[in-house]
């Protein structure tokens, strides 16, 4: 399948989003490419859901937090459970599948 140039450059911005524009632009885009990025993407997408339901500590190390705490992060969970996830890629989660995904994409071109 012919990947039409729009969807080149936007797979192109995805790479570089993940990868930088040395590396972006090394690598081919194709069918396997896309395919990658797509799995790239939901791993993205689960993995920042999971990481903005972590709440923040407010609490020095190794002090345990009241309960007012608790029902605020609760209260904040709960209203991001209930909306929409927020689309930002957690950046802990895009270094951990720039990581995974790397070799297999830079496999697309062979």
């Amino acid at each position: 399948m012919s990947i039409p140039q729009d969807d080149q450059k936007y797979a192109r911005a995805i790479l570089k989003a993940f990868y930088g524009q040395d590396v972006s632009e090394g690598i081919q885009i194709n069918d396997r490419t896309i395919d990658i990025i797509g799995q790239m993407l939901e791993k993205a997408y689960s993995c920042t859901e999971l990481i903005e339901l972590v709440p923040r500590p407010v609490s020095p190390v190794g002090a345990r937090p009241g309960v007012k705490w608790a029902l605020r992060q609760i209260r904040k969970t709960g209203r991001k459970l209930l909306s929409n996830p927020n689309a930002e890629v957690s950046l802990t989660c895009k270094k951990v599948i720039a990581l995974s995904f790397r070799g297999r994409l830079e496999m697309t071109g062979l």
